[in-house]
């Protein structure tokens, strides 16, 4: 259980920083041209500026509902990755903190 924590939590905090990462480059964007683009979706944003991993979609449809997917990548970028982000990080800590304990717990038995 402790090795599924610890692969959750850091794929989570790596995870978070790519997100953090589209989050900021979208607002740049919209910065660079005077926020025309305000409401660029994620579907937008990743096949227009980042088509390196718009590969993402594909992976997506094996792993969700078709419905959801176009739900997700119809969202506007400025409001998903930001959360996204948040989200990510939480988890992230969550799971990093619960692995912690189980170190701890596993130690205390040893010790006893």
């Amino acid at each position: 259980m402790r090795l599924f924590l610890l692969i959750l939590g850091w794929s989570s905090v790596v995870g978070s920083l790519g997100d953090g990462v589209l989050a900021v480059y979208a607002i740049w964007i919209n910065v660079a041209e005077n926020w025309v683009l305000v409401g660029i979706s994620v579907n937008d944003l990743l096949r227009d500026f980042v088509p390196f991993i718009f590969w993402v979609k594909q992976v997506a449809f094996y792993v969700l509902p078709e419905k959801v997917v176009y739900w997700i990548f119809d969202l506007p970028a400025l409001i998903y990755f930001p959360i996204r982000t948040v989200m990510s990080i939480f988890i992230g800590w969550w799971a990093l903190s619960k692995a912690a304990t189980l170190q701890e717990q596993e130690n205390a038995s040893q010790l006893s």
